[in-house]
């Protein structure tokens, strides 16, 4: 349970606060891993911080809890893939914008922590069930 709380408080900080700045930041740093066609990078800056702000709630709330978890493992392993082609091909981002405006850090920093959370998001996948005691998932189930 704590391990879906922590990931979810993860995705509503991140998503958050990249809603809550304009977009075009997020789409400066979009643009600067040189990744997408110029044509997704616009839609992917608007999009995307509500799919992370959402799978969050979703994990705190304990809601469609493994679908979520299957979201996020979906979101970390696009982290790694877009900071480690970064990395691999030295491009110099100087941001990750995993988290706006709030935190900047290194990039191969983001990757080890992106990592870490994989291996959690994974073992929280594992213990799926475990985690409907305290859940809405849990709640909804006993009552039907």
């Amino acid at each position: 349970m704590i391990i879906r709380l922590i990931i979810g408080s993860l995705f509503i900080i991140s998503g958050g606060e990249k809603l809550i700045n304009s977009y075009q930041n997020f789409l400066f740093v979009i643009q600067s891993y040189n990744l997408l066609p110029t044509q997704i990078e616009d839609l992917t800056a608007r999009i995307f911080p509500w799919i992370e702000f959402l799978t969050g709630i979703f994990l705190l709330l304990g809601l469609w809890t493994k679908l979520s978890l299957r979201i996020a493992l979906v979101l970390f392993i696009t982290f790694l893939i877009t900071v480690g082609q970064a990395m691999i091909r030295r491009l110099p981002v100087s941001d990750c914008g995993c988290f706006g405006e709030l935190i900047s850090l290194p990039l191969y920093v983001v990757f080890l922590m992106d990592i870490g959370w994989l291996a959690l998001t994974i073992v929280a996948l594992k213990n799926v069930q475990k985690m409907q005691k305290w859940s809405l998932d849990g709640y909804y189930s006993d009552k039907c």
